[in-house]
């Protein structure tokens, strides 16, 4: 939670600081929606339930080609709500209760806010509207905890010296309220704080990012524990598998989604078990987006595009990829495979991740499951990208002269249509390590080097792991 209003408040300024054109007026009681990305009128309208034209007539707005991403818009017909909105995603673990007694707001507001009719469609990725004035409010001042069996919440506001009453009032509750043992509850203010997060007095802090998650993306969750645990997940119906951190505190899973996975619902499914014999649940649901991949069309040697020869190559990078160790070879972010830098334009690439193709006029049946690099240097070199074992080197149809290196945990790189490879099977790697020669063997259409990477068995777009550090 803390991790989500930090974020939302730096979004929040960093777009009032945007020198574009401003409609809202100085002074109004009207909360204030800051455009986002890609919007126009119509789609604020909608999102927020109004007509267009009572939200250019309260904005005087008079062109409405000046409204740009950062540009301020007056909302009415917002009770109860004043300041500015901010737009965040819904983050693992903030379930709709929390978040109504976190940001002190009634149902109705929130699902109005949010141009909702239920509750249950917030999913984890999904983006809420939020006024910042709540979250700004809450940001250092919140505390919560679970009531135990036989405790009320009478007994636990005498422990931690805090008012019941206000406790009740703080989480909107009722003289007729139904407590139940381990539910969470906030409350402000100088406490007895026990570090428990919103979700388990066991469990700090849990964060599932980069949100939102994408077709074809590497997507990461942490769990900050304060007792020893055993962590298990399932992922949209798929075992997850948790690693320790170097501080003992915290546990992580790295998983891949399959750039063919249609957008919508994926069931996360996460459990913990701790030495005090206490366990611990979560399910929710997570929205994957659409990863906006293009079609490409391509020209190659017939023979190569035999479904029975891609099942077959197919079939051995996965037993190849199997082999992965549990020990975790990489640190921080990885390097390109080639000599250059985009800076100065001395690499390109021909074809990008996730590129839906289509061989000699064929169907769009597949995608381009990594980057291909041009070559614009005197140089054939490729470079090992991070610290790893060599998995496999030698000749594939499809994929020429191949390399993989196993970096640990399920992540493997992968180096293809080489002319030359200068490794063996079972050799470690450092990052930056002469691994073999850009060649055009196998199916290409030129020159060039393939370069991709796998999570638990699913290629990923390798800019993730070029831009960010896992976990």
């Amino acid at each position: 939670m803390n991790k989500l209003r930090y974020l939302t408040i730096i979004s929040i300024f960093s777009l009032i600081l945007s020198p574009n054109q401003v409609f809202a007026q100085d002074i109004t009681t009207d909360p204030i929606y800051i455009v986002q990305p890609g919007e126009n009128l119509s789609i604020i309208a909608d999102k927020f339930g109004l007509d267009v034209d009572d939200l250019i007539s309260v904005n005087n707005i008079n062109d409405s080609n000046l409204i740009s991403t950062g540009t301020e818009l007056i909302i009415p017909g917002l009770e109860n709500v004043s300041g500015y909105l901010s737009v965040t995603p819904i983050g693992l673990g903030d379930t709709i209760p929390i978040l109504l007694r976190v940001y002190k707001l009634d149902l109705n507001t929130f699902l109005k806010l949010n141009s909702l009719t239920s509750p249950s469609e917030a999913y984890v990725g999904s983006n809420l509207i939020l006024p910042v004035s709540a979250i700004e409010e809450n940001n250092s001042t919140m505390n919560s905890f679970s009531l135990k069996e036989n405790i009320s919440i009478l007994i636990k506001g005498l422990e931690s010296n805090r008012n019941p009453w206000l406790i009740h009032l703080e989480n909107k509750l009722d003289q007729h309220s139904i407590q139940i043992p381990g539910e969470l509850f906030i409350t402000s203010g100088t406490t007895n704080n026990t570090g428990e997060s919103f979700l388990s007095p066991n469990i700090q802090d849990i964060e599932l990012y980069p949100l939102p998650i994408s077709q074809g993306h590497t997507v990461a969750i942490k769990v900050k524990h304060s007792a020893p645990v055993e962590m298990q997940g399932e992922f949209d119906g798929h075992a997850i598998n948790f690693y320790e951190d170097s501080s003992g505190q915290t546990q992580y899973a790295i998983d891949g989604i399959n750039a063919l996975r249609d957008p919508g619902l994926a069931e996360l499914s996460l459990s913990a078990s701790f030495e005090s014999g206490s366990t611990w649940k979560l399910d929710q649901m997570v929205l994957i987006e659409s990863g906006g991949y293009v079609n490409e069309e391509l020209t190659v040697e017939s023979t190569l595009i035999d479904q029975e020869l891609n099942n077959s190559e197919s079939d051995q990078v996965q037993a190849i990829l199997a082999t992965s160790s549990d020990q975790k070879y990489w640190s921080g972010p990885f390097r390109y495979p080639v000599d250059g830098s985009l800076e100065n334009e001395t690499i390109g690439f021909s074809s990008y991740f996730g590129n839906r193709r289509s061989y000699n006029n064929g169907e769009y049946f597949g995608f381009h499951g990594g980057l291909d690099f041009y070559i614009l240097l005197n140089t054939f070199n490729i470079y090992a990208t991070a610290p790893g074992i060599v998995l496999f080197a030698g000749p594939m149809n499809i994929r020429g002269m191949t390399t993989f290196i196993d970096h640990g945990q399920g992540v493997v790189s992968g180096y293809a249509h080489q002319s030359e490879i200068q490794v063996e099977e079972g050799q470690f790697v450092d990052q930056g390590d002469l691994i073999g020669q850009i060649g055009q063997t196998g199916r290409v259409t030129g020159p060039h080097l393939h370069w991709d990477i796998w999570i638990n068995g699913n290629q990923v777009d390798p800019f993730d792991w070029i831009y960010n550090e896992y976990p």
